[in-house]
């Protein structure tokens, strides 16, 4: 038994002494209804976000830029288990590594990497899935943020809103078995420990296995959360996440030949993997966030939020080359971390709240953000030997020293220290402007050491940035809102220039213009957009390996969600999104004017829930993803195929306490295809089946 599992069997231990004690007190009447229970009629309420302005009572309909949201309905209605399951539904969004790999939670949204946060804070830097168990809601706002969030990509950010505390007794154990022996348990309890004193605890075991060849992936999540009241006015949140995770045969892809473009020998299996049984990675994180809230007036709170996270990991995966010339024979290398590790530190202290100055009213948060991060990645390359595609017979590695083919060293230091402002004006009773601004000074230096070569390479950069944000809102009535905004992101890159200095950062900007109308218990929204974005880095033709911050994007689209209840029983939500993107500037006349890679011109999604008024207790649902054809690399040498994915679920209340979901993934059986995190592509999973129970205490 590995030292995660004797920590996840100790955790549940505990928590069932607390679940026990749970059982004595039943939730209040107004509890929140069950999953399979239909909602009551009425109006459509307004979405309570955390993603934008850090308020705690902030709605989609004030912020003018485009927002989804997902929240447990969502969540319920496929096999979801990670944040990168969900962001799938999200238009405009595609994968940018595999749902197989470490990169399943990586998204490029509107062409661009979008990035974590936590709670509306600072991001998360997690190098694994994040599980869904300790997960209440995820809020993905497009384009850039870089006001309120610091250094990050234009794409978007993805506001992962943990489940807390709450002042009544609740407690839910899952259990899950499906499809090549996937088994997962769950479990949640909260309730007051007294008076002063709320706690939660959130448990998570997933263990699964897959139709590729010798893949396995382990996952333990322990989640606590501890909420004190410690004055009518203060407030102190303890939160900590741990997660380990660990796989076994981690693909790093598979010949295009023979799968997607023709192979003179045929095509090779399905199950195919380029890795063996002896490639083994483990990524394992450990977060801690402290929030200590304060109450100066009727209207103004102050926060001090302090975060801590611990990225560790080791791995030898096995890396594909590429095929020899019988097209047949696949050449490999071993790639390894050894002790690899990022700790952050980020402490946030701000001021938010209302006021009034004659006919204007304000809405505006303003504080500092500093961040101390250090990055530490030894890594190997060994030689290995090829396989057979067709018949493959694996030898296992040869790690000894005479093997190694190169041995670096990379640490890289950051301190970022940076204010921000953001006032949200009301005037006129129908207008709201927006305007917000960040000053950032960011410190960075690294060293490059080749082990093998006896060469050190010294590197820093000194950098401080202005980033604004502009917005207005028109309310054409209560039911029915207009916006356009401008926003800005600034973020360091890697890399050195022939002087060997650090890049200079990247430079982005968006302008947005939507609409938004409520329907009922629906709700209508609709963009479009163009973002640009300067300085990235491409090679230095007078220097070959440097790089010069010079290149040149864009990508511009349009995206529609329409989501609500159309009836009492049935459930809708809608999205369709259109990108175009382009690479106006490069070094290399085979990537310019392409469209970039793994960004599908149309995305759409559809989620459905109906509730039989005939048969009480039960519903059926079902998911649709549809992602079209893409760009396989950046010099668009070919092409990943359109795919329609459908997932299929019907969901029986039993009794108040016990609850069974029957769910089909992928039901078609489509073949998914994803770039390989080295080269080639990955197959996704295909058709596959699930039970789950749930038990509500």
């Amino acid at each position: 038994m590995t030292t995660q599992h004797r920590l996840f069997f100790a955790s549940l231990l505990a928590c069932s002494i607390a679940t026990a004690h749970a059982q004595s007190a039943p939730p209040p009447e107004d509890d929140t209804r069950q999953d399979n229970e239909a909602p009551q009629s009425g109006t459509a309420t307004l979405t309570a976000i955390t993603v934008y302005g850090r308020h705690a009572e902030d709605s989609v309909q004030a912020i003018p830029q485009s927002v989804n949201v997902y929240d447990q309905e969502s969540f319920g209605l496929t096999a979801a288990t990670t944040v990168g399951d969900v962001l799938q539904l999200t238009p405009g969004a595609s994968r940018s590594g595999s749902g197989r790999d470490m990169f399943s939670d990586s998204y490029l949204i509107r062409g661009f990497d979008a990035q974590q946060a936590v709670n509306g804070l600072g991001f998360q830097r997690s190098q694994h899935p994040s599980d869904l168990a300790n997960v209440e809601r995820l809020e993905v706002l497009k384009g850039p943020a870089s006001v309120l969030y610091g250094e990050m990509e234009p794409g978007g950010t993805i506001n992962v809103v943990t489940k807390q505390p709450l002042d009544y007794y609740q407690a839910e154990a899952t259990a899950e078995y499906g499809h090549y022996d996937h088994h997962r348990t769950t479990l949640d309890v909260t309730g007051p420990l007294n008076d002063r004193v709320r706690a939660r605890l959130n448990l998570a075991y997933q263990d699964s296995k897959a139709s590729l060849d010798y893949w396995e992936y382990n996952r333990v999540l322990v989640a606590p959360t501890v909420t004190m009241d410690l004055t009518e006015r203060t407030n102190l949140t303890v939160e900590a996440v741990y997660s380990g995770n660990e796989w076994t045969a981690l693909p790093g892809g598979a010949p295009l030949e023979g799968a997607l473009l023709p192979n003179p020998n045929g095509d090779y299996r399905a199950s195919f993997n380029s890795a063996w049984r002896d490639a083994t990675t483990e990524r394992n994180s450990a977060y801690i966030n402290t929030r200590l809230t304060h109450t100066l007036t009727e209207h103004i709170d102050a926060r001090l939020s302090y975060a801590y996270t611990r990225n560790e990991g080791d791995w030898q995966e096995y890396a594909p080359l590429g095929l020899a010339a019988d097209q047949r024979t696949l050449n490999r290398a071993i790639f390894v971390g050894d002790d690899t590790s990022q700790t952050d530190h980020e402490i946030i202290a701000d001021l938010s709240g209302q006021l009034t100055t004659g006919a204007v009213s304000h809405k505006f948060v303003a504080g500092v953000n500093y961040r101390d991060s250090n990055l530490a990645r030894p890594t190997l390359l060994y030689g290995a030997d090829p396989v057979d595609i067709y018949v493959p017979v694996n030898n296992g590695m040869d790690l000894s020293p005479g093997n190694l083919l190169r041995d670096r060293d990379f640490d890289q230091d950051s301190k970022v220290l940076a204010g921000f402002a953001q006032n949200r004006m009301t005037f006129k009773e129908r207008w709201h402007l927006l305007t917000g601004v960040r000053y950032t000074d960011s410190e960075q230096s690294q060293v490059n050491r080749d082990l093998l070569a006896g060469t050190t390479t010294p590197a820093s950069l000194d950098e401080t940035a202005w980033t604004y944000q502009l917005g207005l809102v028109r309310d054409l009535n209560d039911s029915a809102s207009v916006y356009v905004s401008r926003v800005d992101s600034f973020v360091p890159q890697s890399g050195t220039t022939s002087g060997l200095k650090p890049v200079e950062a990247e430079e982005s900007v968006q302008y947005e213009t939507g609409v938004r109308v409520a329907m009922g218990r629906m709700q209508l929204d609709a963009a479009g957009f163009v973002i640009t974005k300067d300085n990235t880095a491409i090679s230095d033709p007078a220097n070959p390996g440097s790089v010069l911050a010079q290149g040149k994007a864009r990508s511009r689209g349009g995206e529609l969600t329409l989501s609500g209840y159309v009836s009492q029983d049935l459930f809708l939500s809608l999205g369709y999104g259109y990108t175009d993107t382009e690479v106006l500037r490069s070094d290399n006349a085979a990537v310019e004017g392409n469209p970039f890679a793994n960004v599908p011109l149309h995305t759409a999604s559809l989620q459905t829930r109906y509730h039989l008024a005939t048969l009480p207790g039960v519903s059926l649902g079902g998911t649709l993803v549809y992602a079209g054809e893409r760009a396989g690399d950046p010099t668009h040498s070919f092409d990943l195929p359109s795919y329609t994915r459908f997932d299929l679920a019907a969901y029986y209340v039993i009794n108040n306490n016990l609850q069974l979901d029957l769910l089909a993934n992928n039901v078609t059986d489509e073949e998914i295809y994803s770039p390989g995190s080295f080269s080639g592509v990955l197959r996704e999973e295909g058709r596959t089946y699930l039970a789950r129970v749930k038990y509500f205490f």
